[in-house]
């Protein structure tokens, strides 16, 4: 059984996954850092040069191994629950908990992160609200929610190891 993160980027998945893993004694895979691995160039350049499509096509194939590994925390991007099939995939052996957040605290938390390809050529709190909006219905389908607001990485690890810790042992 794996836990597996997702929610809206910024809601701070790959700290709270790197924390958990090791809180756990567990292996930690963030399936962007995969991604930008397995095609040699960062994310950005992947939307830049090759465009979402690609990203998200070389996401499944990322998310399909990664559904394989067993007692792992498994950090995903905020959009690859969008897909169907990679839902699928990581809920028969993992635990999807979902971060979430206030707009105006991703607002802080994204407001100078260049490295964000979704968030360019519109002002940053609409497009924070219309991806969330689109979303939230996926995010919803997720059993585990933790609010990250004003928490620390390591409080926020707890939380998740309380929430999960039945299924997980």
């Amino acid at each position: 059984m794996n836990i597996v993160l997702t929610g809206f980027m910024g809601t701070g998945k790959s700290a709270v996954g790197r924390r958990l893993a090791e809180d756990l004694h567990v292996s930690f895979f963030d399936a962007d850092v995969l991604i930008a691995a397995q095609v040699g160039k960062t994310v950005a350049e992947i939307f830049n040069s090759a465009g979402e499509g690609v990203f998200r096509a070389v996401e499944t194939q990322v998310i399909e191994e990664l559904a394989k590994a067993d007692r792992s925390v498994i950090s995903t991007g905020g959009g690859a629950l969008i897909n169907r099939q990679n839902r699928e995939h990581l809920q028969k052996n993992g635990l999807l908990v979902c971060l979430t957040a206030r707009v105006g605290t991703l607002l802080e938390r994204l407001k100078d992160d260049m490295t964000r390809p979704l968030l360019a050529g519109e002002a940053l709190p609409q497009k924070i609200e219309r991806l969330m909006k689109e979303r939230q219905s996926v995010y919803d389908l997720c059993r585990f929610q933790v609010i990250t607001d004003g928490k620390t990485i390591a409080h926020v690890a707890r939380e998740i190891m309380m929430l999960v810790r039945p299924e997980w042992e």
